[in-house]
């Protein structure tokens, strides 16, 4: 251990894969500031003080597509940092997601939301450009394919 290395602390997120109950997925497309140009990713958002990570994951879906699922299978908890420390991503998937209202989170990144069918997620030709996020990335990893998450 070295005593003097510092560390970054931010508060722990949560992402999102979001499976409707036809099989298709929801993504949002918007701009990232940090980045400087938009990508394609997950709902997610910060765990707050006193919030779970699963119950934070479900009130991510509701605010950012007004969704909620039957299904919920958490698929690891990532740190975003080796080093610094920073905090952990939440990877969730939810399955037999179903709209239940209009979205209702104000983000200053104005997503668009899209519908996709995995294969056609897929087949586009720079998608980890597209997304662009790492934690985004490990959880489209893990959601499908299980044997990453631990197949549970």
């Amino acid at each position: 251990m070295i005593d003097d290395y510092y560390s970054v602390r931010f508060a722990d997120y949560v992402l999102v894969y979001p499976e409707m109950e036809d099989g298709t997925i929801r993504m949002l497309q918007q701009y990232r500031h940090g980045l400087r140009r938009s990508c394609i990713g997950f709902p997610g958002g910060s765990v707050e003080p006193g919030e779970s990570p699963g119950d934070a994951a479900r009130r991510e879906l509701l605010e950012e597509l007004g969704l909620v699922a039957s299904d919920w299978h958490p698929l690891s908890a990532l740190t975003t940092n080796g080093n610094q420390g920073c905090n952990r991503a939440h990877l969730f998937r939810a399955s037999g997601c179903r709209q239940v209202a209009p979205p209702s989170a104000p983000d200053i990144e104005r997503p668009e939301v899209l519908t996709l069918r995995p294969d056609d997620l897929f087949a586009r030709p720079h998608l980890l450009d597209d997304i662009g996020l790492a934690s985004h990335v490990a959880l489209l990893l893990a959601a499908t394919h299980p044997r990453l998450a631990g197949a549970r």
